[in-house]
C-alpha cells in the first residue's frame, strides 16, 4: 500500500529519475547515472532508501528464477 509520501509527485519524479539513473548505469554512463540519482536525492532525499529495497525485492526474485532453472 503506497503512503501520501510515495503518492506525491515529488516522489514520482523522483522515483523517475532513479530508474533513468540506473538504466544509465546499466548502459555504461556512470556520470550521467550518478547526475540523475543526486536529483532525485535533491528532490525526494528517501528516494536512495527505496531503490536499495526495490533492487533487493529484484534480486531476489531472479535468484528464485536461476534456481529454478539450474534444475
Amino acid at each position: 500500500m503506497a503512503t501520501r509520501h510515495e503518492d506525491s509527485p515529488e516522489h514520482k519524479k523522483a522515483h523517475d529519475l532513479a530508474e533513468q539513473a540506473l538504466d544509465r548505469a546499466a548502459g555504461g554512463d556512470p556520470r550521467k547515472a550518478r547526475d540523475l540519482i543526486e536529483e532525485a536525492k535533491s528532490i525526494d532525499p528517501k528516494i536512495g532508501e527505496e531503490m536499495a529495497r526495490e533492487a533487493a525485492e529484484d534480486q531476489k526474485k531472479a535468484d528464485k528464477f536461476v534456481g529454478k532453472t539450474d534444475r
